[in-house]
């Protein structure tokens, strides 16, 4: 499935940023595509810093307009001491000029500049039945500069990077965020159908963010990269969730709350200045 991103192949290599006790457990040959010796960094070494400069530049350019960008004291606490970032890159003197401002490549730098980035963080439910190797971690976030600079890197490096993140960690069961209106959550539902924790979510700091669940043992990860019109494993929808509705909103989350069981079952639809989500809503317990 990797020859129909051919581009990424040819212009972007996989890095990998992780401690030696995390490093152990992680794969790295994806969909085998090997990450290269010198592209695995160790999060404490000072040799590193200009690479993981430019990967927090990358946050910035990404979730800044939110309001949501990693201090750099979340990302060493909270992304790459606990957990693990991949993603792929483009040596410097492959990108134009244009590109290497916009990424402060300094000027004596050939190195690799991130282009994209898949964070993920073990959860203390993967441990559950005594297991030794995590199996359930939280994908705290995926990025690609084409978000907010599209060209910067070849077309498809959001999806490749979420297929090839998915291989790269021990992952049974995948928890995410994401925002209703946020273009991700038509890559991840690619996946599968997502299991909704939250559809109104007022612990965060944008309440209309959502957070799910999906198994992956029974999920093609392949199906990230094909995109298909509807997912195999999916139900089909019964409602349409309009994303914009504060209120219909919070009655989806009381229901959640309730014990009703909702899955995310395809692509954002947009329809002029309407935005719907199409769900399956199970029946309500115990009618």
């Amino acid at each position: 499935m990797l020859s129909l991103y051919g581009p990424i192949q040819q212009q972007c290599e996989p890095y990998l940023i992780a401690n030696p006790w995390i490093l152990r457990d992680l794969n790295l040959a994806p969909l085998g595509l090997q990450i290269p010796r010198q592209n695995v960094f160790h999060p404490q070494e000072r040799r590193h810093g200009a690479f993981l400069a430019m990967l927090q530049l990358v946050d910035k350019l990404t979730f800044g307009p939110f309001g949501m960008e990693m201090p750099s004291w979340v990302f060493y606490d909270c992304a790459v001491m606990p957990g693990a970032v991949f993603g792929l890159g483009i040596r410097a003197h492959k990108l134009e000029d244009w590109a290497r401002e916009a990424m402060n490549v300094p000027e004596d730098y050939d190195g690799l500049v991130p282009v994209s980035l898949f964070i993920a963080i073990p959860m203390l439910a993967g441990f559950s039945g005594g297991a030794q190797v995590p199996h359930t971690w939280l994908l705290y976030t995926l990025e690609s500069l084409n978000q907010v600079s599209p060209g910067i890197a070849p077309a498809g490096i959001l999806k490749v990077t979420l297929a090839l993140g998915l291989q790269v960690f021990p992952i049974k069961t995948l928890y995410g965020t994401t925002q209703w209106r946020s273009p991700k959550l038509k890559v991840y539902a690619d996946l599968g159908p997502l299991e909704l924790v939250t559809a109104y979510t007022p612990a965060h700091s944008l309440p209309r963010t959502l957070s799910f669940r999906l198994p992956l043992d029974d999920v093609h990860h392949n199906t990230v990269l094909a995109a298909p019109r509807v997912h195999p494993a999916a139900p089909p929808p019964n409602t349409l969730l309009d994303v914009d509705d504060v209120e219909a909103l919070k009655r989806l989350q009381r229901d959640i709350e309730a014990g009703q069981r909702v899955l995310v079952v395809g692509h954002t639809i947009e329809h002029g200045a309407h935005v719907r989500v199409p769900l399956h809503r199970a029946p309500q317990p115990g009618l």
